[in-house]
C-alpha cells in the first residue's frame, strides 16, 4: 500500500538535482507533445467510420494510458512512448 508521503506513484520523490535537473519533473515540451498526441488520437476516434472501430481505438488509448506507469522507469519515458506510440499509424500498431 501507498501513501501520500511515500511520493508520487511514478517514481521517486523529487530530491536532490542531476545536472540541474530535479528529479521527478517532466519536460514541459514532453507534456504538452504527450497532450497533442491524445488529442490527436481521441480526434481519429471521434472520426471514425463506424462505432467498432471508435470504441477500438478507444479502448487501445485507454490500454496505452492504463499500462503507462507499468511500463516505463519514469514519467518522462512514459509520456515519451505514449507519444511514440501514438504517432504509429494504426496499421503499423
Amino acid at each position: 500500500m501507498r501513501y501520500a508521503w511515500d511520493g508520487p506513484w511514478w517514481g521517486s520523490p523529487m530530491a536532490g538535482t542531476n545536472g540541474g535537473r530535479l528529479h521527478g519533473l517532466v519536460d514541459e515540451q514532453t507534456v504538452y507533445a504527450t497532450l497533442d498526441a491524445i488529442d490527436q488520437a481521441l480526434e481519429q476516434a471521434l472520426i471514425a467510420r463506424t462505432d467498432r472501430e471508435r470504441r477500438w481505438q478507444l479502448n487501445q488509448l485507454r490500454g496505452l494510458l492504463l499500462t503507462l506507469p507499468t511500463q516505463a522507469p519514469s514519467l518522462d519515458e512514459g509520456l515519451r512512448r505514449v507519444v511514440r506510440a501514438l504517432g504509429t499509424p494504426v496499421v503499423d500498431r
